[in-house]
């Protein structure tokens, strides 16, 4: 099936341009929100798994619950798709790098990274295969790197815009806090390619195309994305 998979730094203007592109290709848009709304389509929300305990499970615990789940469901139903969208996989899947950072970076003695890699490449390879899907992050491009009829994106941004883009997503009003936030995204996203995949996460050897979004307007950028799309994907 053919994939998009677009990588960059947390507020790099990627997903904008992910919609527009997914929308007039046709494709599926995966990103973290849809994959939470499918998650509670199956009864399941990131609420309910912080409940299962008598109080608020630390980020850390969230992660290891919905990775033991998504296990669970792995070895008792198979390798299909549906299997993953099953409880728990919202609290893998909806969380940003930097929520992530304080698992990954300062506790990783609380997660089997072996277990939760092999559970990751399972989960994105599974999606690839759906149909026509562009799917947002997740180390997505380095899983798929080596498969057919996929196309790899790298985002880049200057940081002062990053500030901004984080500012109005995080809902945050001082930069010293949007420079904090961007600051362990970028952490855990040079700890997860290294631990997952061996990589340097800048390293930009594996993607079609680097498109700088400090530089070219998101119309500019999608454009550049659907022309290669239309030459190198089989749709």
């Amino acid at each position: 099936m053919p994939t998009i998979a677009f990588e960059g730094r947390h507020c790099s203007g990627q997903r904008d341009i992910g919609k527009i592109v997914a929308r007039k290709l046709g494709f599926d848009y995966i990103d973290r929100i849809i994959l939470a709304d499918i998650a509670k389509k199956v009864g399941s929300t990131v609420e309910a798994v912080s409940k299962r305990q008598d109080k608020k499970p630390s980020i850390a615990a969230i992660f290891a619950n919905g990775i033991t789940q998504i296990l669970n469901n792995s070895s008792a139903i198979g390798m299909g798709g549906d299997p993953y969208f099953g409880p728990g996989i919202e609290t893998v899947m909806s969380k940003e790098y930097n929520e992530l950072d304080e698992t990954i970076v300062k506790n990783p003695e609380d997660i089997d990274y072996n277990r939760m890699i092999k559970a990751t490449k399972e989960v994105i390879y599974d999606i690839s295969q759906l149909g026509k899907v562009l799917i947002i992050s997740r180390g997505a491009s380095a899983i798929l790197k080596d498969q057919d009829n996929t196309l790899r994106i790298f985002f880049i941004s200057n940081f002062e815009r990053r500030i901004e883009i984080a500012k109005d997503i995080h809902n945050v009003t001082s930069n010293d806090e949007a420079e904090e936030i961007l600051k362990h995204a970028d952490h855990a996203q040079n700890e997860y390619y290294i631990k997952a995949f061996g990589l340097d996460f800048d390293d930009m050897s594996m993607y079609h195309s680097v498109l700088n979004t400090s530089a070219l307007e998101v119309e500019t950028c999608s454009e550049v994305v659907l022309a290669l799309a239309k030459s190198n994907l089989r749709i």
